[in-house]
């Protein structure tokens, strides 16, 4: 060695996947004269990666995701080398894949995804909930896991979902794999006949959703096999066609914007005799 170090301030320009990009400063104003050596360790597995040659800037690549290196900055000389400089870096998880639901509810979705790092057993996930209608952040869930349940939601309400995969030192951050998805309809209340004919029936209901101004409503109608489906765009609907003094079953969905729909609301009805 010829020296005590000369470099200092070493500091990471960027990190990313696969690479990270290294600067730093020199004390002897003759640093000209200097090349830099960048020795790099895997600290997963104590291991020696790669020793590099640079100037006063090196971008290290062919790094694992998500992984722990140890970066040693050393300056060369005409014989010999200074003591080095050193810094721990994260690189960065990769994008999670294949993001879906697993479930939709009414005040909740289940979300899950796959992750092919090596270093995935020591990841944590962030997902950031942002209410797609008014574009509001709502909450950042965590899980330890490759799936998360996230409740509280508002129904039939479209909803941003981005999932991160965060590193062991639970700063460092992948790229976000977003998704988009609508929560079901809240079932429709108070089902009831305002009007029963010979031929037809109409019914009424209420709906206490927030979003209920963007529903429109599916009526199935059943007499022992399935007869129809009336849709409706508003809590009334009246089904014509049917039977005079036959029972008939029907059940009322609420349909949100994106044709999730919610649990049915039934109720049986006789026509009456003609």
């Amino acid at each position: 060695f010829i020296g005590s170090s000369l470099i200092y301030n070493l500091t990471a320009e960027y990190v990313g996947v696969n690479s990270v990009t290294l600067k730093w400063m020199v004390e002897n104003s003759g640093s000209e004269q200097y090349t830099y050596r960048i020795e790099v360790v895997n600290c997963r597995n104590d291991t020696l990666v790669k020793n590099m040659t640079s100037n006063e800037r090196a971008e290290i690549t062919g790094l694992i995701p998500g992984t722990l290196y140890n970066f040693t900055v050393f300056a060369v000389g005409a014989n010999n080398e200074t003591e080095g400089d050193t810094i721990d870096l994260y690189t960065r998880p990769s994008q999670v894949l294949d993001l879906q639901a697993e479930s939709i509810g009414v005040n909740s979705v289940t979300l899950k995804w796959a992750v092919n790092d090596s270093a995935a057993d020591t990841y944590t996930y962030r997902i950031e909930v942002v209410n797609g209608t008014s574009d509001t952040p709502v909450e950042n869930v965590t899980s330890n896991e490759t799936k998360a349940e996230v409740t509280g939601l508002i129904p039939g309400t479209l909803y941003n979902f981005t999932v991160f995969a965060v590193a062991a030192d639970h700063e460092t951050e992948g790229e976000g794999s977003p998704i988009v998805l609508y929560t079901r309809p809240s079932r429709v209340l108070d089902l009831k006949a305002e009007s029963i004919g010979v031929n037809s029936v109409t019914l009424k209901w209420a709906v206490n959703d927030s979003a209920a101004e963007t529903y429109m409503y599916r009526i199935e109608v059943v007499n022992g096999t399935f007869v129809k489906n009336v849709t409706s765009n508003e809590t009334k609907a009246k089904i014509t066609g049917l039977i005079p003094g036959t029972l008939y079953n029907f059940t009322v969905f609420a349909v949100g914007a994106n044709n999730e729909t919610g649990e049915g609301s039934p109720i049986d009805l006789y026509t009456s005799k003609s």
